[in-house]
């Protein structure tokens, strides 16, 4: 599924992305062009409006952890935005990953496909 990235100025100092699709190894270049273009020492606050992306890799995750690192080191702040449950769950258990999962890229992708793929069948799941 192809990513959609729309970007909004909001005020000279600040922007918002609105992503919808998949960020994954396919889409991650693009949407880190988009990205790094925006990335100056003004931009003081990028939100990330994550209602429309239905899957993450670690690759996406990691381009999220990088315009955070930038904005931080400058002094602005990186705002995620209403996040769908599948993504939500990458976010959360990210910092929890065991250190044998985070061994190599390969291995961090499969786990967090699994985890939002079970999160985005949850509620049709009649067992819990």
């Amino acid at each position: 599924m192809p990513l959609q990235i729309n970007i909004q100025k909001d005020q000279p100092d600040a922007a918002t992305i609105g992503l919808t699709g998949e960020l994954n190894s396919d889409t991650a270049a693009q949407c880190e062009k988009e990205i790094d273009a925006l990335l100056t020492p003004a931009i003081k606050t990028l939100i990330l409006d994550l209602r429309h992306l239905k899957y993450i890799s670690s690759i996406g995750l990691r381009l999220v952890l990088k315009a955070q690192k930038f904005l931080k080191k400058n002094g602005g702040q990186l705002v995620l935005r209403k996040m769908t449950a599948p993504v939500a769950k990458v976010f959360e258990i990210a910092s929890m990953l065991p250190p044998d999962v985070r061994a190599t890229k390969l291995s961090e992708d499969i786990f967090l496909d699994a985890v939002q793929r079970r999160e985005s069948v949850k509620k049709h799941d009649i067992s819990e």
